[in-house]
């Protein structure tokens, strides 16, 4: 007559077996998070696409230069003191009347991200100097704008950018990459540029 097995005897053999049986249902389980996250990918980059679709932007996918130029106090910067903020980099100038155009509608969208310390609205302008655009913004009675205006003493930063003519907005990224091009005017101050530009920032 053979022997009684022990008690708790089969569940002690068939322990490694569920260990195994339950690694197996984590590493699948986990292989299907990623891909249904991955799946994800083009719904996202559609739904960004569709944010900005009004304002019609060139896709992009380049460094963006560094250069240098003046804050308004005087005071020496570097675009790439931007670096880990997104920046919508506008390129314009006293003499050009769709930048005067524009500039209201660049205005009301720096006030809309004036809270916002991962996002500025870089105004660079390419006239003789600081004190044209400094006019330019009194007569304007837009002075008091929270976007960052700087000069471009070398007034060719455009051009490095791959912009002929003004105005012309570019879209930086935090990592310093150029992904999106507004070839001349724009309605800035419009709700459909605000949600492009939040959208585009939360990527």
């Amino acid at each position: 007559m053979a022997a009684p097995r022990p008690a708790g005897a089969s569940s002690r053999s068939t322990e490694p077996w569920a260990i195994i049986g339950y690694l197996v249902f984590v590493t699948i389980g986990g292989v299907l998070v990623f891909l249904f996250a991955w799946s994800l990918g083009p719904a996202v980059r559609k739904q960004a696409g569709a944010a900005c679709r009004e304002l019609t932007p060139e896709a992009r996918d380049i460094p963006a230069p560094d250069f240098e130029f003046a804050h308004r106090d005087g005071t020496a910067g570097r675009f790439s003191d931007y670096r880990g903020k997104f920046v919508v980099v506008n390129f314009w100038a006293t003499w050009c009347e769709p930048c005067a155009r524009e500039w209201p509608e660049l205005d009301r969208l720096a006030r809309r991200f004036a809270d916002r310390d991962d996002v500025a609205v870089l105004a660079v302008s390419v006239d003789e100097s600081m004190a044209d655009a400094e006019g330019f913004l009194a007569k304007m009675a837009i002075s008091d704008t929270p976007a960052v205006v700087v000069h471009d003493p070398s007034k060719a930063a455009n051009r490095l950018f791959g912009s002929e003519k003004l105005p012309d907005t570019f879209f930086v990224d935090r990592s310093g990459q150029i992904i999106d091009a507004f070839i001349n005017v724009r309605k800035w101050g419009s709700q459909g540029a605000f949600h492009c530009v939040e959208q585009r920032a939360s990527e």
